[in-house]
């Protein structure tokens, strides 16, 4: 089994306002200084490929009076077939006080080991003046710059050194939803200016509720005097979910953690013509560490009084240092024709080719006759089946036989926002009911916009007889951007 998986699974509890005396005046609690904030993201292949990579981010912010607080942590990882290719850590903390007007001034920290860059530590701390040009509710905009002093222990040599910090931070509220943010830290040795750190970050994030959100970022890190073997620049982009702690708003109906619920039609189908959604699903290290994730996406459905057109395509591609975690492609045609409000018929053409699995190819064209057991406008529920063709090349052998196939589908929009798609089908060959192919598909999307959507898609095969020295279990999870159109 091989997996691909970006996301956090996490449920936050919720919380219920108590009833007090009503003759007194309700008073509005004092809302927390501190603002938690909690990111990941995860990549998992395993089976054919043994990789294993994740993120995990931790930020907090404290603001009363006159006193700013932040602190923050990172860690990724990654191991390729037992051999960690990447691995480091970052902490940091600051504290700064205003003194008048817009100027402040506090203390900085940072710690970072990165053993792959043969990086055992480097600590740095100093003072931090700093000015605040922008800070309204939507915009803020600072520059610090001060002395500091650095240790390190790189390539089991340790040094230090005075050095000479100068950092910039923007954050932009473009929505009551979404925050585009930018950070700059340029640190060089204070006698040698070759000698010199740079880390530049810019970042997305999207809240879909009080507390759940998204977070796209890269970031770029440069270190001027690298270990011997090792580049000088790491890239890294990622996507992942965030939440924060605590209730940062009450919910109402254009957000919050209870989304509004339905007005259902019982009797309403799905509505006439075409309706459109594509995925993207990406994550990007390059430098030191070298990784790749990339998962494409197309689920197109047309609807008329008495016919039926569904398309869709999924590819799947992850490499890890050079060697290939994922490469599958799966796309399928079908058209129905409606008989009556209930039954159809139909014919569907099948492609289907994994790289790790040894399948060069599996065409499977196909006849079937269903039966809607639900269909209104929140729910879509059919079953069908019926006879085909399967022609194959597994493992460098061609072969070709007669299948029968079956087929179940569901959609069901949950609320105003989530929507479940799910399917699971069989290939069964009818010379041999030991030779069976296994499918199953899972989707889940939140509504961003109208046009655009967080999705979570996991799907699952099983080929009961697979090429030699391959895995039977084929497995995916991922998770990204959806645009419907």
């Amino acid at each position: 089994m091989k997996a691909l998986v970006a996301l956090l699974l996490t449920t936050p509890l919720p919380t219920f306002a108590g009833s007090g005396d009503f003759l007194k005046p309700l008073s509005v609690p004092e809302k927390s200084p501190w603002e938690v904030t909690g990111a990941a993201s995860l990549g998992l292949a395993t089976g054919n490929a043994d990789t294993l990579t994740y993120s995990l981010q931790f930020s907090g912010t404290y603001e009363k009076d006159r006193s700013e607080a932040e602190i923050g942590a990172a860690l990724l990882q990654s191991d390729n077939n037992g051999v960690t290719t990447t691995e480091n850590f970052r902490l940091d903390g600051k504290y700064s006080r205003t003194i008048s007007g817009r100027f402040k001034v506090g203390g900085f920290l940072t710690f970072l080991a990165d053993p792959i860059a043969d990086l055992d530590y480097r600590l740095d701390l100093g003072l931090v003046p700093g000015y605040q040009f922008i800070k309204s509710n939507r915009t803020k905009l600072s520059l610090e710059l001060g002395p500091g002093y650095l240790w390190e222990k790189q390539e089991g040599r340790p040094d230090h050194y005075a050095s000479f910090r100068l950092a910039q931070r923007f954050e932009h509220k473009l929505t009551d939803r979404s925050k585009l943010w930018q950070a700059l830290v340029l640190s060089p040795e204070l006698s040698d200016f070759n000698n010199l750190l740079l880390t530049a970050q810019v970042g997305l994030d999207i809240s879909l509720t009080t507390q759940w959100g998204l977070r796209t970022s890269l970031r770029y890190q440069s270190d001027t005097t690298p270990a011997a073997g090792n580049g000088k620049d790491d890239f890294l982009l990622l996507t992942g979910v965030t939440y924060t702690l605590g209730d940062t708003g009450p919910p109402d109906e254009k957000s919050g953690f209870h989304f509004p619920r339905l007005k259902t039609k019982k009797t309403a189908a799905a509505p006439p013509g075409w309706n459109t959604s594509a995925g993207l699903d990406f994550s990007l290290a390059r430098g030191n560490a070298n990784s790749l994730l990339i998962g494409l996406s197309l689920d197109s459905a047309y609807r008329a009084r008495h016919h039926e057109t569904f398309i869709e395509g999924i590819y799947n591609r992850s490499d890890n240092e050079g060697d290939t975690a994922a490469d599958s492609l799966r796309t399928s045609v079908q058209h129905n024709r409606n008989l009556s409000e209930r039954f159809f018929i139909g014919g569907t053409l099948g492609y289907f080719r994994d790289q790790l699995a040894d399948v060069a190819y599996r065409l499977t064209p196909s006849l079937a006759a269903g039966y809607y057991l639900a269909q209104n406008e929140n729910t879509t529920l059919s079953c069908e089946g019926g006879p085909g063709f399967t022609f194959e090349e597994v493992g460098g052998l061609r072969d070709e036989f007669l299948s029968f196939n079956l087929t179940q589908k569901l959609i069901w929009r949950l609320n105003e926002i989530l929507t479940l798609k799910q399917s699971t089908g069989a290939i069964i060959d009818s010379s041999s009911s030991s030779d069976y192919l296994l499918a199953a598909k899972l989707v889940i999307e939140t509504k961003i916009t109208s046009h655009l959507s967080w999705r979570v898609a996991a799907a699952w095969t099983l080929d009961n007889t697979p090429a030699a020295g391959r895995e039977k279990d084929d497995a995916t999870l991922t998770s990204g951007i959806s645009i419907q159109f």
